[in-house]
């Protein structure tokens, strides 16, 4: 029963967030814990807007991005970290 329900949750979850496109460069588990951390910081910040205003910003910030990063699968860090790595290589295309 559970574990019908847990299966449901995966599929739908495979079908619509976590679906991969050309920008994605990050795999599916860090997309996942990024949109876990970014809810949990996220609404932390919205709990703290009266009491420490500018705590609450800098967490409304930090999670915005952190669900910004789950949600779309693109991190312009790890792009930024993987060109270095490359270098700078040329690619040539040829038609024909």
């Amino acid at each position: 029963m559970i574990t019908d329900k847990i299966e449901e949750v995966k599929n739908s979850l495979e079908e619509s967030l976590l679906k991969e496109d050309i920008f994605t460069n990050i795999s599916k588990t860090e997309r996942i814990l990024s949109m876990a951390s970014g809810s949990y910081i996220f609404l932390k910040g919205l709990s703290n807007v009266f009491s420490s205003p500018m705590l609450a910003t800098s967490e409304l910030l930090v999670g915005f991005g952190l669900l910004q990063r789950g949600v779309t699968g693109h991190c312009a860090l790890t792009e930024k970290w993987e060109m270095s790595k490359l270098g700078s290589t040329s690619v040539v295309i040829v038609e024909q």
